[in-house]
């Protein structure tokens, strides 16, 4: 192979890069034999995003380009692997010395190269989530008062990260997504600034540490010219999910040869509340000298489903038609049920069919736009001993705010469940771990713990507050009206100055108490729950094989056979707070990327009435907010279920 020093105007020179664009359509071909200069790939659900890329890396290698002149920057280590993978098997080339792998990888690497530019210790460590925190605490406790109503450490490295992430002053991030907070603001930034100063003398740094300082020192211009010199070619994955420090990165590091290949779809881009910028991709597209490629066959849904998509590409994105070229299957269907236990109902006895039928229980998911939304899916799965697994996260019955609220019913069930009693009583602010020891000691003494309560007060102010809640507690009886009292009274605080996503976590609850309301005592409710927890250890021992629930969020870059897509109904999905907010737009690319998912079987699921405050407010708000309704009739199946 002959040696190149340009990549304009190249003619073939081997068999090698014959064979790479054999297994490429038209479109996809174009963007790999682009010959330099930025260029834009705006890539439809399906179209083979990935293969565009490891075929244009291949290509470049098989044109001369040395694979350490190459870097490829990724969301994730597993698509920088697999993206590694495939262009070795096209190229035929082991691509040694290649840079690859996620925006944290690519600046650690720089920082630690040139770190003598940025006074760091060169062996500096890299905190990860949990030791963040730690850190976090340790400068909040240095500022905060120990009894004091503050935000928790946790919340606070996530304030920091937005603040980061978004390039915005943490004053004003907080008047713009948190005003609550904003009296509490001059103490926020004290700690924030001792958190700083904390890693400064530990010689430590987080994540967003990592993208902040690679991009301060790639403004050092001996840095940056290096750097980019070395890279004659810049591909980025995702550029939907890129924030701001990201797309200056990037563009600093192409800076010098001007070969930057980006690749990604803004109608998929769902990330803004951590930063990303969709509106990265028109700010690009508009950079002079810009070359636009879509490339639009769907290589997997039905036509059926294609058309589907088609006609609800979310607005405010670059204009597509996905051509499909998969055999006709059956249009997509609206099942609409009264209620989500219906709903849920539904889903899993169409499941118990599909499976009968021969599908897989791999190749079925179940998507929802909050975790909260597959609770009664969760419980009716469970019963009917179909295994799954849960992909946005834990099961929502050992989500930490589920199982907050539900320990007070389990002593309430239970007064001698000293486990359910120690993590109520942390709860409460001043309470640790010996402190909640010593409350248990003294109320379990009494054969009813219950009773004892009255008397905690005696220990100190702090305890005044629990003694108080369990004196109203014996009031209410029902599973309901306690998660309501234990909520208003102690619980919603409690959650604002925890978590960022306190208004998640809150639907979460609100769901939880729609679900007890058809219970009449707690020990029903309570083992109803517990149902699935047991069930799903059973299936761990007996199948590997699982039914998928999961987020759209998690969803994103999966596909499967037949997809369940869970309450879209104005308030649900769209969500409430997508509405209020102003922010339809990225709920409608959320649904855009729920339907994107499957292959064959598409069921879009609705209720026609609900006790949820959040779906009874979406309608109240007008059919607009309703997907369903955006939808030709002619495109879909319409069934209802009573």
């Amino acid at each position: 192979m002959k040696k190149v020093d340009k990549i304009y105007n190249i003619e073939f020179s081997s068999n090698v890069s014959e064979n790479i664009l054999d297994n490429l359509d038209e479109e996809q071909r174009a963007a790999v034999l682009d010959e330099g200069g930025t260029s834009l790939v705006v890539a439809g659900p399906g179209s083979g995003k990935t293969k565009t890329i490891t075929h244009k890396i291949a290509f470049l290698v098989s044109k001369g380009i040395k694979p350490h002149e190459i870097l490829l920057v990724t969301f994730t280590r597993a698509a920088a692997r697999e993206m590694i993978t495939r262009a070795q098997q096209v190229s035929r080339n082991e691509l040694k010395g290649m840079l690859a792998g996620t925006f944290h990888h690519v600046c650690n690497y720089l920082l630690r190269k040139y770190a003598d530019f940025m006074k760091l210790d060169p062996n500096f460590s890299i905190l990860d989530e949990e030791d963040a925190k730690t850190l976090v605490k340790q400068a909040r406790s240095s500022v905060v008062e120990k009894e004091e109503k503050f935000p928790s450490p946790s919340l606070l490295k996530k304030l920091f990260s937005l603040s980061v992430n978004l390039d915005m002053d943490m004053e004003d991030v907080i008047s713009e997504r948190f005003s609550y907070l904003y009296p509490l603001i001059d103490k926020i930034k004290e700690v924030g600034k001792k958190y700083e100063e904390l890693k400064v003398e530990l010689s430590l740094l987080d994540y967003d540490d990592l993208l902040s300082y690679a991009n301060q020192l790639l403004d050092v211009k001996k840095v940056r010219e290096r750097e980019a010199s070395r890279f004659k070619w810049v591909l980025v994955d995702e550029f939907q999910d890129t924030n701001k420090i990201q797309y200056e990165l990037v563009t600093k590091l192409s800076s010098v040869h001007g070969n930057l290949m980006v690749v990604g779809d803004d109608a998929q881009s769902i990330y803004s509340f951590r930063g990303a910028r969709y509106e990265n991709i028109f700010d690009l597209s508009h950079k002079e000298g810009i070359k636009v490629y879509k490339i639009q066959t769907n290589y997997r849904s039905s036509p059926e489903i294609v058309s589907l998509i088609n006609v609800l590409i979310p607005n405010n994105v670059f204009q597509k038609k996905l051509k499909a070229v998969k055999p006709h299957f059956q249009r997509p269907i609206v099942v609409s049920t009264w209620d989500s236990y219906e709903e849920a109902e539904f889903v899993s006895n169409k499941i118990s069919e599909l499976i009968k039928e021969g599908i897989k229980k791999e190749d079925i998911a179940v998507l929802y736009r909050a975790h909260s939304h597959s609770l009664d899916v969760q419980m009716e799965l469970s019963k009917s001993n179909i295994p799954f697994r849960i992909k946005s996260g834990i099961k929502f019955t050992e989500s930490m705010h589920v199982k907050d609220i539900l320990a007070f019913l389990r002593v309430l069930n239970n007064p001698k469940d000293e486990l359910s009693w120690r993590r109520l009583l942390q709860l409460f602010t001043g309470i640790g771990k010996k402190g909640a020891d010593k409350i248990v000691s003294f109320i379990t003494k009494e054969e009813d713990p219950i009773k004892r309560m009255k008397e905690i007060g005696k220990f100190g102010r702090k305890y005044e507050k629990i003694e108080e809640l369990f004196k109203e507690l014996k009031k209410y009886s029902t599973p309901s009206q306690l998660i309501k009292y234990i909520y208003s009274a102690f619980y919603s605080d409690y959650l604002a100055m925890t978590f960022l996503d306190f208004k998640d976590r809150q639907a979460d609850i609100e769901r939880l108490m729609e679900i007890s309301e058809r219970y009449i005592n707690i020990t029903d409710f309570l083992s109803d729950l517990a149902i699935t927890e047991d069930t799903d250890l059973k299936n761990d021992l007996q199948d590997d094989s699982k039914i998928t629930l999961t987020t759209v969020h998690q969803a994103k870059g999966l596909e499967w056979e037949a997809v369940f897509v869970l309450s879209v109904n104005p308030g649900d999905f769209p969500s409430f707070m997508g509405i209020k907010s102003g922010n339809l737009d990225e709920e409608w690319r959320i649904f855009y990327v729920a339907i994107t998912r499957a292959k064959k079987y598409l069921y879009i699921c609705r209720q026609m009435s609900s006790n949820s405050k959040a779906m009874y407010s979406g309608k109240m708000l007008g059919e607009e907010y309703d997907f369903v309704e955006s939808i030709p009739p002619s495109l879909y199946e319409r069934w209802s279920v009573r």
